[in-house]
């Protein structure tokens, strides 16, 4: 679904450009091609970018090559295209090729008797047209996200006529940048433009990740969740997540400054059930990130959760909730998010006060002090064990409303 450097010798009129270097780098996406005319190229670049050097109106030595492809690697650019001829560079030199191997970085060779304006209309095209189609296919997948159903088989026809292969299981993967939401909520524009350029980058990371693995499914933005559809093999949930531990590890690598968790649904026959499958991974992911002790979860993992998710009458969840949960029930500020989280730990460590206050990393006099003031706000004692048990599903509620209602129920931390 996007262009790539590896389909660029593939493009018609371009069998003259080589891959030389970096092949195992060749799934990254090209966003646009840029002609280099400078010296350097990390203040003209944004990420994305195949970058052509011509040496025509700036000579390039052997040591400025290998700076435009550690630029190149800083930068997050797609790979970089050297014309070579007679009269400006004569060669790629060896060293330049062996660093590219080295990173890992797409380095292209392209002859001076193919002219530039024909690369550049032949790869801007080819960005447009795939560009359209991936708008199509989004949109057809956002329909069924939305429930906008139609039959199975007028599904699998509309993918086929897309270029989607439906015929293999699948599960949802949904990716979450924990915090998000919160922190677009400070009056900083410099950190807006910042966060915002992160996530762009997490998504566009995430899309070559899927094309590395052969897989023709975009990313999809669903609220505050990057969301793919991974094909899987039935029956076989162990390898798959072994793959998806991969490639939530993959990508935190690739962004280690972010706090990413992921959710996944069940094993799903096909596109009829998209609604659901995404459903089932937004609500793992939800419990990911409010109890941190794993960055995968699975819709399986669930349990309980799920039979209350199930349950239609929402006014009787919230009910529950706000019996048990007294005045912390629904609170967002930072005292009762504080509390909250305190109390969910220490019911995860079975009500164990020295586990509890090492993983929160406080005293456990201070821990004794929140857990005192628990009580007196929901009008529960902790000593009862079916007090805990109340409490603790009725904080798994309590996500699952704010997940039906689109709320940011991340804790602070």
């Amino acid at each position: 679904m996007t262009i790539c450097c590896a389909d660029i010798p593939r493009l018609p009129g371009l069998d003259s450009i080589r891959f030389r270097a970096g092949l195992k780098g060749g799934n990254r996406v090209v966003r646009w091609p840029y002609v280099a005319e400078n010296d350097n190229i990390a203040p003209w670049v944004r990420g994305g970018e195949l970058v052509f050097v011509t040496g025509i109106n700036h000579r390039r030595s052997e040591q400025n090559l290998q700076r435009l492809i550690r630029e190149g690697v800083d930068k997050q650019v797609a790979g970089l295209v050297i014309l070579t001829g007679p009269e400006f560079i004569r060669e790629i030199p060896a060293s330049v090729i062996e660093l590219a191997n080295a990173l890992e970085f797409p380095l292209l060779e392209q002859p001076y008797s193919l002219q530039m304006v024909i690369v550049t209309e032949v790869i801007s095209a080819a960005i447009v047209q795939d560009n359209l189609l991936g708008q199509s296919v989004r949109l057809f997948l956002t329909r069924l996200i939305n429930g906008f159903a139609d039959a199975p088989e007028l599904i699998h026809l509309r993918a086929g006529e897309l270029g989607l292969s439906d015929d293999k299981p699948y599960a949802v993967l949904a990716v979450r940048l924990a915090g998000f939401h919160q922190r677009l909520l400070i009056d900083d524009p410099e950190q807006h433009w910042r966060l915002i350029h992160q996530r762009n980058q997490l998504e566009q990371q995430f899309g070559e990740l899927l094309k590395r693995r052969g897989i023709d499914w975009p990313v999809l933005v669903h609220e505050q969740d990057l969301l793919a559809i991974w094909p899987s093999e039935a029956g076989h949930a162990a390898a798959l997540s072994d793959e998806l531990e991969q490639a939530l590890a993959f990508l935190q690598k690739q962004q280690p400054e972010l706090d990413l968790y992921a959710g996944v649904s069940d094993q799903q026959p096909g596109l009829s059930r998209l609604a659901e499958a995404v459903e089932q991974a937004r609500q793992a992911v939800q419990f990911a990130v409010q109890h941190q002790h794993q960055r995968l979860f699975f819709n399986e993992q669930l349990g309980i959760a799920r039979l209350f998710a199930a349950i239609p009458q929402r006014n009787l969840l919230a009910q529950f909730c706000q019996q048990q949960l007294g005045t912390l029930c629904f609170a967002r500020d930072p005292q009762s998010l504080l509390l909250k989280q305190t109390l969910t730990h220490y019911l995860n460590q079975f009500g164990n006060q020295q586990q509890a206050a090492e993983l929160l990393g406080i005293h456990r006099n201070t821990l004794s002090h929140r857990l005192k003031r628990i009580e007196r706000l929901t009008g529960h004692t902790l000593s009862d064990p079916f007090s805990r048990l109340n409490l603790q599903n009725a904080l798994l509620i309590e996500q699952i409303l704010f997940q039906h209602h689109a709320i940011d129920a991340e804790p602070n931390n």
